[in-house]
């Protein structure tokens, strides 16, 4: 068992994925029709051997508790462990200027009892598998105050210009923790993954707040890091990174598991990634129904042709309809003869008047959740 407690921490109102958020928190979305973001972070920290695990969130948190609930689905043994859910605490504030250091301060308590020594922080909006135990020993290993996971990228001038770059100097010490300003081709992007011992911790916190009313955990790293006595190291992720900060690249998250490669790393039968599972019916073929290089899930009905799409639970497609390069949520329904290219169809909307929608592969359609078109 790792000797840390895991922290899996919202965004700011920066990131934003338009249409989507509106319904739900990003640790809720769907993820490549199965999923929902929050599940990786949380299986990768029960499989690194974290038992004391926190979600906090600025959306409704209605959804993440009934995915979440007692949390027996992500291996964690409930006597000695817990996956618990913190909502917001807005006080009548508007809930963009609530920030991550407002929801640790307003559960500092809990925080402080913790049994573990040390604190992991991790995001929802960036998809990768890593093993926190081994990260946690490298942190201890370098002496460092705060260690950052980072992933050296290229395309940033078009591409993570929400998400944080972090600059260098000696030893991989970091100098600033900033957001991408775009002038860049390459860069060093911070995962807005942390770790610490759980005393800086709490110092970091009641520091940020007594500093400003809207300091981020980001915020108060880049201040620290530009004093001499104080260490934050940068430690570099080698695998794949899928980055979410807006409904493009939300798309493209999960398009790219289309990729074989891509979905042999993800579905990992030695670092599983845990979900609530249903008990459904296998998929229906019906007719002409067919679906290549796509991601079926259980419970649809298929009678039309599906290419290149990422297909719910519970989905229903009518025959005739033509689905390439398209993300359809669970209980979408598509109507005889609709051909829809590089849409997004939330849950349980329904097409049926309207027979060609289409989008483009670098800004997709999106149709609201119970829509009717």
């Amino acid at each position: 068992m790792a000797n840390a407690m895991g922290i899996i921490a919202y965004n700011d109102s920066s990131l934003y994925v338009r249409g989507i958020e509106k319904y739900r928190p990003l640790a809720a979305f769907s993820y490549v029709g199965r999923y929902r973001l929050v599940d990786i972070p949380i299986s990768n920290m029960t499989n690194s051997g974290l038992e004391e695990i926190d979600v906090y969130t600025n959306g409704d948190p209605k959804v993440l508790f009934d995915h979440i609930g007692s949390a027996r689905h992500y291996n964690i043994n409930n006597k000695h462990g817990h996956v618990g859910i913190i909502p917001v605490f807005t006080d009548g504030t508007p809930v963009e200027y609530v920030t991550d250091i407002d929801s640790y301060y307003n559960n500092i308590y809990n925080i402080e009892q913790d049994p573990n020594d040390y604190v992991i922080i991790a995001p929802v909006n960036f998809i990768y598998k890593i093993n926190y135990s081994d990260l946690l020993d490298q942190h201890i290993a370098s002496g460092a105050d705060v260690s950052v996971l980072y992933k050296d990228v290229d395309g940033a001038r078009m591409n993570y210009l929400n998400n944080f770059a972090i600059t260098m100097g000696t030893n991989k010490m970091v100098e600033t923790l900033v957001r991408n300003p775009g002038t860049e081709e390459h860069i060093s992007m911070s995962l807005s993954t942390y770790v610490m011992s759980k005393k800086l911790f709490l110092e970091l916190v009641r520091e940020a707040k007594a500093y400003s009313a809207l300091y981020w955990m980001t915020d108060i790293l880049n201040l620290k890091a530009s004093q001499e006595d104080f260490k934050v190291k940068g430690i570099p992720y080698r695998g794949p990174v899928f980055s979410i900060n807006d409904l493009r690249s939300y798309f493209s998250a999960n398009m790219l598991m289309l990729n074989e490669e891509n979905m042999r790393f993800f579905n990992d039968p030695d670092w599983p990634i845990y979900t609530r599972t249903n008990d459904s019916s296998p998929t229906i073929y019906v007719g002409n129904g067919t679906a290549q290089g796509a991601l079926i899930s259980n419970g649809c009905t298929v009678a039309g042709d599906v290419r290149n799409s990422i297909v719910g639970r519970g989905v229903k497609i009518g025959a005739g309809a033509h689905i390439d390069n398209c993300l359809l949520m669970p209980g979408a329904e598509i109507g005889e003869n609709a051909i829809l290219t590089n849409v997004i169809v939330d849950k349980d909307a329904r097409i049926i008047h309207k027979k060609e929608l289409a989008g483009y592969e670098e800004d997709p359609l999106y149709i609201a959740r119970r829509e009717v078109v």
